[in-house]
């Protein structure tokens, strides 16, 4: 329910979790969804359990772990998450912060202080009052060189100034922008120490092996007055003793004025991108460049770390402060919440070793990780790499700035495959799974990627002995790329979601979770052990037919490739072909089948070096081949059912399904908020039930009244009232048959219904009750008899209309009058209630197969009250039918009548 609740609906935000980051971290360390991270939290842990973030990007998941009375374990991923989970973890209280940053400002730096110091480098004279003033920014023409390479700026060309005395003596706005002047000039040009300031500074930089001028062209970014400015605002933040929670602020303040003080600054509140490759910045400087002064962009970086710390602040519980502890021990015998460290070979185990003094997880008090949550690693890129790289020598020195890979900034352009992160997936909850509850989870939140993605971290915790309980791809309006649910080796593998027949959909039922259990390659059959088995490509194509023809049946309608695509996937786990697939890859990459040709057409044969093109490649071709009669792509992405076998045992589509839930929901459980209503929906369609938040918002807003607001939702629709309409409308049609000289028929069952003085039936005359239906079209009796209503004449010419007040039309248009052949002389109408036009509209967009029996079988829509105008008009004429029709009807006219009776590739 809880990934069910996140994939839904949008109740579960809450401030205190991730939704916002500072600039410099949106590119490095994007923090994942905020109602995922909380929805997971409240589902698998309870107050006091320990929550870790393997792979963490500031914090976030501990810091929403203790807003809920657990205990939270991060390890981050580099030096700079790090810095940041200390302010999320513990922010600082903000009238200390203001008071350390006053302090700051007028340490003593020479015989002035810091601030005025660093103001001095930039001194102007304003244009006005000729005054001395410090100016925000001085404006550079720069010239390019052959070769592409930037010599830099030569002289200032204008400059930005504040000045106090005359916006308030003669008005005006306070900032100023006007050329330069010579002293201007001259000044940019003084020597103020820049070669002493630009030494020390490029101590804090590693060196990376072939690139010895790096840290040389990330300093020329920077006039030398800008050094030492910067050096002087650094010293002060090293130099002076405050609680770590202050320091890390001020660091983070500091790394979010080093690159819009460069020549690389695009303007106020925008982060500069830096580029480098080959050793070189390979980012172009612009053609005007700013100087800016250093202090002016540390002001500006330290009013947005306020503003973020004051956002933490605002959470559920409000200023929470972690409690840090230094092990995992710590986290169970002590007063700590809290546990951070930097992500690295044998972090986690250390963790436990410190905790325990020995082996990790030993001991009766070892304490038990309940719930692993975050997100995959971010795969290192160029830029996410110099961004580390510069902000982390910056902000926190050489020795933090040692621990990245820094060697990768000398060469081209990087990219980490997908194999790395899974990998890093493997070693991390290889180390975690000693560690773990027997009961434990793990949940890791996909970004984005697609099924690579997907299948990268599902193969990483398959490597690691966990088994996958859960696996989705996101819908393209949700925040989230997809999920990941894996249970630790050696815990029970839960049931699969249940099926319409109350059967499990699990290819292992009664299995130990012993991943060494796997099944045969019946999709049911029962578990045997196969530990000397070689990987098949056959078996697994196999089975992945036969979950894909599962999932469809039960499902009920196509589906999208990203989640047949996560269904197959856990099926292939369950059937321990994922694991055979890792252990052949390990053994002998080359490995081939050398079995028979598979049903499907697709021969076993040498396989790719890389396990996730082998799992990507393995589906693909199975679901594709020109051997695959049970499934079929019926439009770009969707696949559907392919054999009348499996199309009649195919359930009630699924979009019928959560429009009927939705009703009943209104309808009889009483007034609901939207929070309720959405964990409701969740809870009563599960695993490959799962359906499109997109369908479920448009369900809800066809149903519910307008009277409904966000805290109280409720319907207007009745069944007496609607049972009433749909009989008023039956008896209109019957009466506009006769008008038009055409014989009635009205369906068997509603014949019975009651109607005035008597029943539906005594609308039609005694010839029409006796009527052998099945000469007017070719079909059984018995289904004509069921269509509401029907007009009918001599040759064979039919009118058919189905009256309906709900958009559930899957065993209306699918099943009932798919048994009722189309036919040049038989024209159908669905008249549907207006509330319901935006839904349909979404069903019929949504799915191929609706969509194409609308077209095929030569349907006609036409919405209650136009269908009511045109039957109560005189004279009553069959043509004018046609500006009635559709979700949008032309009433007004469009020109030309549409031929009803001519064949479909003749109709306009």
């Amino acid at each position: 329910v809880c990934h069910n609740r996140g994939m839904v609906g949008r109740a579960l935000l809450s401030r205190a979790a991730p939704g916002f980051t500072m600039p410099a971290f949106e590119r490095l360390a994007p923090p994942p969804a905020p109602d995922q991270v909380v929805a997971q939290i409240e589902a698998r842990t309870a107050p006091g359990d320990i929550v870790a973030d393997l792979h963490g990007r500031g914090g976030w998941i501990a810091r929403a772990a203790i807003d809920r009375q657990r205990r939270g374990l991060t390890l981050e991923s580099s030096p700079l998450t790090r810095l940041l989970a200390e302010v999320v973890l513990r922010p600082p209280d903000l009238r200390h912060l203001d008071a350390a940053f006053s302090t700051l400002s007028a340490s003593p730096k020479g015989d002035t202080s810091v601030k005025l110091a660093v103001g001095a480098l930039f001194s102007t004279q304003c244009a006005t009052c000729d005054r001395t003033v410090s100016a925000d920014e001085f404006s550079w023409a720069s010239d390019d060189a052959a070769g592409g390479e930037e010599i830099g700026p030569r002289n200032p060309t204008a400059k930005t100034y504040r000045c106090v005395i005359c916006r308030d003596q003669r008005g005006g706005h306070e900032q100023r922008q006007i050329p330069v002047d010579d002293g201007d000039r001259a000044r940019a040009h003084e020597e103020v120490g820049g070669e002493t300031a630009r030494q020390t500074l490029r101590d804090r930089f590693p060196v990376p092996d072939g690139a010895e001028a790096l840290p040389d062209a990330i300093l020329d970014l920077h006039t030398d007055r800008q050094l030492v400015g910067l050096l002087a605002i650094l010293e002060r933040i090293e130099g002076d003793l405050r609680a770590a929670p202050v320091e890390s602020a001020l660091r983070l303040a500091f790394l979010h004025a080093v690159l819009p003080a460069s020549r690389l600054g695009v303007g106020p509140g925008r982060v500069p991108v830096l580029r480098i490759a080959g050793g070189v910045v390979r980012t172009p400087l612009p053609g005007a460049v700013r100087e800016r002064n250093p202090w002016v962009a540390f002001e500006e970086g330290f009013r947005a770390v306020r503003g973020f710390i004051q956002g933490i602040d605002s959470g559920s519980l409000g200023p929470l402060e972690a409690r840090l502890g230094t092990d995992l021990q710590s986290l169970s015998d002590g007063g700590a919440t809290a546990v951070i460290r930097v992500a690295g070979p044998g972090a986690l185990a250390a963790l436990a070793r410190d905790g325990t003094g020995g082996e990790p997880g030993r001991g009766a008090r070892s304490p038990r990780i309940r719930l692993i949550l975050g997100q995959p690693p971010l795969r290192l890129n160029q830029e996410r790499l110099a961004a580390a790289y510069h902000g982390t020598c910056w902000a926190l020195g050489r020795e933090a700035a040692s621990l990245l890979p820094i060697d990768a900034l000398a060469g081209p352009a990087i990219r980490a495959p997908w194999a790395w992160q899974s990998a890093t997936i493997r070693r991390s909850l290889e180390a975690a799974a000693p560690l773990m509850a027997r009961d434990g989870r793990a949940v890791l939140l996909l970004e984005g990627g697609g099924p690579e993605a997907l299948v990268a971290t599902v193969l990483g915790g398959v490597g690691a002995g966990y088994r996958l309980t859960d696996a989705r791809l996101g819908d393209p309006e949700e925040e989230i790329g997809g999920i990941v649910e894996l249970i630790p080796p050696g815990a029970a593998v839960p049931p699969g979601p249940r099926t319409r027949a109350g059967r499990a959909l699990d290819p292992v039922p009664g299995s130990s979770g012993d991943p060494d259990m796997v099944s045969a390659p019946g999709l049911f059959s029962p578990p045997e052990r196969v530990d000397a088995r070689p990987f098949s490509a056959i078996e697994a194509g196999r089975t992945i037919t036969e979950v894909a023809v599962e999932v469809l049946r039960e499902r009920g309608e196509p589906a999208r490739y990203e989640r047949l695509f996560s269904e197959i996937l856990l099926g292939l786990d369950r059937a321990g072909h994922l694991r055979r697939l890792l252990v052949a890859s390990a053994a002998d990459p080359t490995v081939a089948d050398r079995a028979a040709p598979a049903p499907s057409g697709a021969t076993d044969r040498a396989s790719v070096a890389e396990p996730i093109d082998r799992v990507l490649t393995l589906i693909r071709d199975e679901l594709s081949g020109p051997g695959q009669h049970r499934v079929t792509e019926v439009a770009p992405g969707r696949w559907w059912l392919a054999a009348r076998r499996d199309l009649e045992g195919a359930a009630v589509p699924l979009a019928d399904r959560v429009e009927w839930a939705v009703y009943s929901l209104l309808s009889t459980s009483g007034p609901l908020d939207e929070q309720a209503f959405q964990e409701r929906v969740a809870a009563l369609f599960a695993g490959h039930d799962l359906p499109d938040e997109a369908l479920v918002r448009s369900c809800l807003a066809s149903y519910r009244s307008p009277s409904s607001t966000g805290d109280r939702l409720v319907t207007a629709d009745d069944v007496r009232r609607r049972t009433a309409e749909h009989t008023e409308m039956l008896a209109r049609l019957a009466d506009a048959g006769h008008r038009l000289g055409m014989k009635v028929w009205l369906g068997r069952r509603e014949q019975g219904r009651r109607f005035g003085a008597g029943t539906l039936g005594d609308l039609l005359r005694p010839s029409e009750r006796t009527a052998w239906l099945a000469g007017i079209a070719r079909a059984s009796a018995e289904d004509l008899e069921e269509v509401d209503c029907i007009w009918y004449g001599r040759g064979r010419t039919a009118f058919l209309f189905e009256v309906e007040w709900t958009a559930m039309l899957g065993d209306l248009v699918l099943r009932r009058h798919s048994r009722i052949a189309a036919d040049d002389r038989l024209v159908r109408f669905l008249a549907v209630a207006p509330e319901r036009a935006n839904l349909i509209r979404h069903k019929l967009g949504a799915s191929p197969i609706l969509n194409s029996a609308i077209e095929a079988d030569n349907w006609h829509i036409v919405l209650w009250p136009h269908l009511i105008s045109w039957l109560t008009s005189e004279p009553l004429d069959l043509a004018g039918l046609e500006r009635y029709l559709g979700l949008e009807p032309a009433v007004a006219g469009r020109g030309q009548q549409l031929d009803l009776f001519a064949p479909p590739e003749e109709r306009p």
